[in-house]
């Protein structure tokens, strides 16, 4: 998986474990450790697609923000990652939606900022 440019919106990971609608195709790469990250949609696209089956994804409004000192790297993003995911450990949700991604420099050190919404997909019958 590349990494993202600044400010890319719209990178959906889906937990291995999540339940998604029969007949769905999606392309995925794996990501972390139970996660595995949607290639070729955006949010938007994805929500789309969800709503086709009667699905719904749905934004939980808890967002979570990290910096992580380190180069523009696929493994950077990854602890990033992994750092939102640790924070976010006993709460319920399938699915999480990196929203900003920012390569910057102060004083000579490389940090990469990541913001990301705790999402969640269900059946809207069993909503």
């Amino acid at each position: 998986m590349q990494i993202h440019s600044a400010s890319e919106t719209g990178l959906i990971l889906i937990r291995d474990s999540a339940l998604l609608p029969l007949n769905l195709s999606l392309n995925c790469t794996p990501f972390t450790r139970g996660w595995r990250a949607i290639q070729d949609l955006d949010s938007y696209a994805f929500g789309l697609k969800m709503k086709e089956k009667n699905w719904s994804f749905v934004r939980l409004g808890l967002q979570r923000k990290v910096r992580v000192v380190g180069l523009a790297a696929q493994g950077t993003l990854q602890r990033g990652v992994d750092r939102i995911l640790d924070d976010l450990k006993g709460r319920r949700f399938n699915s999480l939606e990196i929203y900003i991604i920012v390569f910057r420099r102060f004083w000579g050190i490389t940090y990469l900022g990541i913001s990301a919404n705790l999402r969640h997909v269900q059946d809207n019958a069993s909503a």
